[in-house]
């Protein structure tokens, strides 16, 4: 939450920053003699101005001035410094028509803050950042609603690599590891902008600047010197378990060796997971707020169910009650099965410490991860769609193969033939499961738009686009549905069967599910297993039973 400070000088400017305080009941507002009165719980403002803001300007996060962008910008011109550490500076009309972000759009938060001003008093917001304006990606923000570290190292090339992204050159996006939902917009992301999970896939001369997300301590950079910007995500969990009374010094030599020796940056630690025999260590919790991590300690009973314990101990199970502590702990924090870095051992005057290392995984919806642009292929494998290619900033659309049926059409390779034209003497295709997706106005807005799309491709990759197991994907306009937007509804072939189990079922909120959730919906309809075995309840509309009449 910013610390805020509102300012007024005019009667009208003072309702208006009364508004302001009554949404931003934290804010700390200051009025001149004039209008003071007009807002409750609001402090004196002394003049000159000038003095006055000056003393105030470095103790508050953002400043909202209710007066003329010309008098702002002379009171706060001497006080500008790095624009890395200005706070946020916002300037409203005392009519609230405009609300302008003025200084430290970015890093400051300014344009959020503007946004929000507007929203408050209904004003038109005025944002002139390049990248916000034609919506695009933020290079020195891309990280930070998720609390992301922008390592200092490669801050010289923010300049440079935010100039190649407003002038649509050639930017390469490298995610190893982190939170997916960097790309906010409801839209195709930008041409010239190129993603890919491994910065070896990219030539450096190939593109003006990059931006990689990783939570590696040790990166070549090689020759993207000055224009590449590097983001650490809090990505990292670390199990722990130590000696008693372990020095919080031996702590952190420890996590020192064990970053040089594994190549983890500590700045993508989220956090640290123990048993609860060390719910109460000192040295752990003295290291856990010094850095500002959650620190997680688990029952024995329950770490000793964990899945994914590589290196579990008989004398560990005697001694703790469960046969892993570091292991089990960051298994569990982690929400995985899956360890990068099994039970490690450092010992330091005279005391041991354990450490254990889970790397967090995130998913975004399928819908969400179709609207970036993957270097040569999509993240289903298949070449050439969405107008991908393996040349920088380039969007040509290649066309997926087509092969020609009997009857002279050309179709998609994968799926069964279709005919031009009416043949009434031709059966309609087999399909065990029928799925029709809403792409109504309300459930497109929404995110279903193109989805179907989407997931036919990803059923002819799992090869139940044909044969006795086929699902069938439409396309629908309103369903009628559309208080449970994003929506669809999945028909079974033979309900009368006792395995219909999945039939006239009502899915909502489908723009959420992921590539995974897809699959697993699939594969449980490919099987006859209930997909409410699959799914969250939150994923099922509620039916409601019919009435009297219609019965």
């Amino acid at each position: 939450m910013m610390k805020l400070a509102i300012y007024a000088i005019t009667v009208n400017g003072a309702k208006q920053a009364q508004r302001l305080k009554r949404a931003l009941p934290y804010a700390d507002v200051f009025v001149s003699e004039v209008g003071i009165n007009e807002c409750e719980f609001a402090q004196p403002l002394a003049f000159p101005l000038s003095g006055f803001v000056e003393e105030k300007f470095s103790q508050y996060d953002g400043h909202i001035f209710v007066f003329a962008s010309g008098i702002v910008s002379r009171v706060i011109a001497p006080l500008l410094g790095d624009k890395r550490t200005d706070p946020a500076v916002v300037c409203l009309d005392e009519q609230a028509k405009f609300a302008i972000s003025l200084l430290s759009g970015h890093r400051g938060g300014a344009n959020e803050l503007t946004e929000r001003v507007a929203y408050i008093v209904k004003a038109t917001p005025v944002v002139t950042t390049a990248s916000d304006v034609s919506e695009s990606v933020s290079v020195d923000m891309l990280g930070a609603p998720f609390g992301w570290y922008l390592d200092p190292q490669t801050e010289n090339a923010i300049t440079p690599v935010s100039a190649a992204v407003v002038n649509e050159q050639p930017v390469a996006i490298i995610q190893q590891a982190g939170e997916k939902g960097w790309w906010k917009y409801d839209k195709r992301m930008p041409a010239h902008l190129i993603c890919h999970d491994s910065l070896d896939a990219f030539n450096a001369d190939d593109y003006q600047g990059a931006i990689l997300i990783s939570d590696e301590k040790r990166i070549e950079i090689g020759k993207w010197h000055n224009k590449l910007v590097l983001w650490h995500p809090k990505s990292i969990v670390l199990g722990i378990g130590c000696d008693r009374n372990t020095p919080v010094s031996v702590l952190k030599a420890g996590l020192e060796s064990f970053s040089d020796e594994f190549n983890i940056s500590l700045e993508s630690v989220y956090g640290l997971a123990s048993i609860d025999l060390k719910a109460d260590e000192t040295g752990i919790i003295e290291l856990a707020e010094e850095n500002q991590w959650p620190y997680q300690t688990y029952a024995p009973q329950v770490l000793d169910n964990v899945k994914g314990i590589e290196k579990p101990s008989d004398y560990v199970k005697k001694v703790t009650g469960s046969c892993s502590v570091a292991e089990a702990a960051a298994l569990k924090l982690s929400n995985t099965e899956k360890l990068i870095v099994a039970k490690w051992a450092f010992k330091q005057d005279g005391f041991n410490m354990t450490l254990a290392c889970c790397r967090r995984a995130f998913s975004e919806p399928l819908a969400w991860q179709n609207r970036k642009n993957w270097l040569g292929k999509n993240k289903h494998g298949s070449h050439g769609r969405h107008g991908m290619t393996d040349q920088p900033g380039e969007a040509q659309h290649q066309a997926t193969p087509v092969k020609v049926n009997a009857y002279g059409n050309e179709v998609v390779e994968g799926y069964q033939c279709k005919p031009k034209h009416p043949d009434l003497n031709r059966p309609m295709l087999y399909h065990r499961h029928h799925i029709l997706v809403c792409e109504g106005g309300r459930c497109a807005k929404a995110g279903s738009k193109n989805l179907g799309h989407e997931l036919r491709g990803l059923l002819k990759e799992m090869g139940l686009a044909s044969g006795s197991k086929r699902i069938k994907v439409s396309r629908t306009m309103c369903a009628g549905a559309c208080r449970n937007r994003s929506t669809m509804v999945i028909y079974q072939r033979d309900a009368s069967e006792a395995a219909a189990v999945n039939n006239a079922l009502w899915l909502r909120n489908i723009e959420t599910l992921s590539e995974t959730q897809w699959r697993e919906l699939f594969q449980a309809l490919a099987n006859d297993k209930p997909i409410t075995q699959v799914l969250d309840s939150d994923y099922f509309a509620p039916i409601a039973a019919p009435s009297g009449d219609e019965q």
